[in-house]
C-alpha cells in the first residue's frame, strides 16, 4: 500500500467515527428505538442530534449497543450491562490505536494473508506480522535484508 494513502487512511480513522440512524443501529443489533431512546435519556449511550435532525450513533456506540445487549441477555442488570460494555469499548478504542499506529501494510506470507506491524524493534533488523491462517493468527518475525 502506497505509504502517504496508508497514512491518509489512518488519520481519517482516526479522527472520523462513521453516523448511523437509530433504524440502523435498532437493525443491526436488535435493540428496538424504543429501548435505545430509553437508554439514552438515562445516559448509558449518546448520540449526536441536530435540530430538527434524526440521532446519529458512532460505529462504536453501536458496538457498545450490542455488547449490552449480549450482557443483558446473560442476565445483567442494564447498569452493570453498560458498564461493563463501556469497559469493552475502551479496549476496542486501544486496539484501533494499535492497529492504525503499527499498520504498514499487507504482505503474503507462506501463501497466507499478513499484516506488516512494522519493526519488532529499535534495532529496526526484523519485521513482525500477523498471518492470517483458517484457524487463527499468528505472529511471525522476519529479518529485514540489507
Amino acid at each position: 500500500m502506497d505509504k502517504e494513502f496508508q497514512q491518509k487512511l489512518a488519520q481519517i480513522m482516526k479522527e472520523n467515527d462513521w453516523h448511523l440512524g437509530i433504524g440502523d443501529v435498532s437493525n443491526a443489533t436488535g435493540v428496538s428505538q424504543t429501548k435505545l431512546r430509553y437508554w439514552e435519556r438515562k445516559g448509558y449511550i449518546e448520540s449526536t442530534q441536530g435540530k430538527g435532525q434524526n440521532r446519529k450513533f458512532t460505529y462504536s456506540m453501536l458496538m457498545k449497543v450490542y455488547q449490552m445487549k449480549l450482557l443483558l441477555d446473560q442476565g445483567h442488570t442494564l447498569a452493570v450491562a453498560a458498564q461493563k460494555a463501556e469497559s469493552k469499548s475502551h479496549e476496542l478504542k486501544l486496539l484501533k490505536q494499535v492497529l492504525f499506529d503499527r499498520f504498514e501494510g499487507m504482505a503474503e506470507i507462506d501463501g497466507h494473508p499478513a499484516v506488516n506491524l512494522g519493526f519488532l524493534d529499535d534495532r529496526e533488523d526484523s519485521l513482525l506480522y500477523a498471518v492470517v491462517k483458517k484457524d487463527g493468527t499468528k505472529f511471525k518475525v522476519v529479518p529485514v535484508k540489507k
